[in-house]
Parts: C-alpha cells; sequence; structure tokens
C-alpha cells in the first residue's frame, strides 16, 4: 500500500528526503539493499516526469537495509531549478519485476 505525504522545500536549499517502509517485506522480494529506488517529480499529476533522482540506502540509520529506509539527497542545484509551485512526486522501486510506488504526495516549493 502507498503511502501519501505532503511536505515543502525552499528553492535553493540543500535537502536529504528520508523514506522508510511501514512494514519491512518479506524475504521473497529480496535484499533490500539490492533495490534501486527513485524520487520522480511531475508538474501535474500523471504527466510527464520532469526530474528523477536516484535514491540508495540510508547510511546514517543502523539495520537500514533490514527495514527499508532509504535516503533521496536533493542539492540547492537542483532546487534551484524548480520554480514556486506544487508538484506532484511519487518514490518509486524500479527494478523489473517488481516497479512499484512506495510513497507519494505533494511537493509545495517556495521561495523564502
Amino acid at each position: 500500500m502507498t503511502e501519501t505525504q505532503d511536505f515543502s522545500i525552499n528553492r535553493g536549499c540543500d535537502y536529504r528526503l528520508r523514506f522508510r517502509l511501514v512494514q519491512a517485506p518479506t524475504t521473497e522480494l529480496g535484499s533490500l539493499s539490492d533495490w534501486n529506488v527513485r524520487f520522480e517529480l511531475r508538474t501535474t499529476r500523471g504527466g510527464s516526469v520532469i526530474a528523477t533522482i536516484n535514491g540508495g540506502i540510508s547510511a546514517n540509520v543502523s539495520s537500514a537495509s533490514d527495514f527499508g529506509v532509504w535516503d533521496v539527497d536533493l542539492t540547492a542545484a537542483q532546487t534551484t531549478a524548480l520554480t514556486e509551485r506544487t508538484y506532484f512526486y511519487a518514490f518509486r522501486r524500479i527494478d523489473t519485476g517488481f516497479v512499484d510506488v512506495l510513497a507519494k504526495g505533494k511537493l509545495f516549493v517556495e521561495t523564502y
């Protein structure tokens, strides 16, 4: 089941987004450290993807690969390229045979 979470960021700032599974998956889905995950941004729900950033198992969380905790780093250059508006995001597993949306929501980009 996809978890929905909306959040805001400021243009021109660095961010580390942290995503976690609500429940660790069964072993039949493979080692979580082998999962390929990606953060995608769209200007409209169901529209074309305008930005993709790959994520990885969090190096700062103990047992992250056991419980499913991933980090996605947004750089100041990437957030500066966004205009002030509402975007739609998805955090997805992109492995062949296991493509799925793990989290989705709205991302509000603001200028401070």
